[in-house]
């Protein structure tokens, strides 16, 4: 089948699985987006594997506005839409009505449903996702929600999420191979490298609530539980982060911004801990393809799709929503468990290897395409 893939902008992480459908796909796909950067997160562009047909995109302050993007629903070449699931984005309702009004089959990729919601809003959500043959969300929970909301079950497909697998990979076995020799660059940055290293690649913004993190490392400190603390990336709550690992008087090492995969795949590797007190996305899949387990809050209406790759006790685990004592009280029980690392790795890496990557995303979005094929 001839598949058009359209979104606002493929942010850069999405580029592998990309590859995964235009390389090794059984359909032929045609991916349509802007090359503009927003919010922060670069555009994939595309590369010598992946061409992306560029549609004019803006930002406005009720979300992105498209232009010159009815020529994609009416292309008689095109047999399947799958469309950013955005009901805040009016083009994905013109495309998804034209489209079918053209006798194509409509799927929307989606986060799908991240917590119950009102009426009014459940209503909405219901009738755009109506307007697809299948939907396609990241995890499990947003099925179970949208189902027991009444959503047919057999037109919601789990797809899950994914970063650069082979690339992480390759790293990691280098890593592993002891190629580098024994040397951790991620401890090398504190005074005292031995005590226990917690980490998170994340811009530094107050909705990921690091101050949460600093206070409840000072909370281990009173427990005997002195850490290193570590936190690569940028943003406007930096200046007072700063300030307030030096009046805890905390061990705490800002990083900066770092997009070199080879650089973050060491700094992780070497920790024992990603902590995350907010939402955690994505960077629960980076922790873990390292083999490092990840902690965040456990109120999963206000998290994302990507928690479900933590398994508690096992590859990371969860503390009540901004609770500095309860924080530090997971993160002590963790460092007394005993849990073997080289046990807890093989873990972590074997649940990005099951389901958060390129390769399984491509082959369940291929499932889902070719169950539309002959169905409704």
């Amino acid at each position: 089948m001839n598949v058009a893939i359209i979104y606002h902008q493929f942010p850069h992480y999405r580029a592998p699985v990309m590859r995964e459908l235009a390389l090794r796909g059984h359909h032929d796909y045609v991916f349509y987006g802007s090359e503009k950067d927003f919010d922060g997160i670069k555009a994939f562009k595309g590369d010598e594997a992946v061409a992306v047909s560029f549609l004019d995109v803006s930002r406005t302050k009720r979300g992105f506005r498209f232009k010159n993007y009815v020529h994609i629903a009416t292309d008689k070449s095109t047999e399947v839409l799958v469309i950013l699931g955005n009901p805040n984005i009016f083009a994905t309702w013109v495309l998804a009505i034209l489209g079918r009004m053209n006798g194509k089959k409509v799927v929307f990729w989606a986060h799908g449903w991240l917590a119950q919601e009102s009426l009014s809003k459940r209503w909405l959500r219901r009738m755009y996702y109506q307007l697809s043959h299948s939907l396609l969300v990241y995890g499990d929970r947003s099925k179970a929600i949208g189902v027991s909301q009444g959503y047919n079950p057999d037109r919601v497909r789990v797809v899950y999420n994914s970063l650069d697998y082979e690339t992480s990979t390759r790293v990691f076995e280098h890593i592993e191979s002891g190629a580098d020799g024994d040397v951790s660059c991620a401890r090398q940055l504190f005074s005292d490298p031995l005590r226990p290293l917690i980490i998170c690649t994340a811009r530094l913004t107050e909705l990921c609530r690091f101050d949460v993190l600093l206070q409840a490392a000072e909370q281990l400190r009173h427990m005997g539980h002195e850490v290193n603390v570590l936190l690569v990336g940028d943003g406007p709550s930096r200046h007072e982060l700063e300030q307030l690992a030096l009046q805890l008087e905390l061990s705490v090492h800002f990083y900066g911004a770092c997009y070199d995969e080879a650089v973050l795949g060491r700094l992780i590797y070497y920790a024992d801990a990603t902590v995350s007190p907010g939402k955690i996305g994505l960077t629960a899949i980076h922790s873990l393809s390292y083999g490092t387990p990840a902690f965040t809050h456990g109120d999963m209406d206000r998290q994302m799709p990507e928690v479900e790759a933590i398994t508690p006790g096992v590859t990371g685990d969860f503390f009540c929503r901004n609770s500095v004592d309860d924080l530090a009280l997971v993160l002590k029980r963790w460092f007394e468990s005993g849990n073997d690392r080289a046990q807890v790795r093989r873990a972590c890496r074997s649940t990005i290897s099951q389901r958060w990557n390129p390769a399984k995303q491509r082959e369940l979005i291929e499932s889902a395409l070719d169950s539309i094929r002959w169905g409704a």
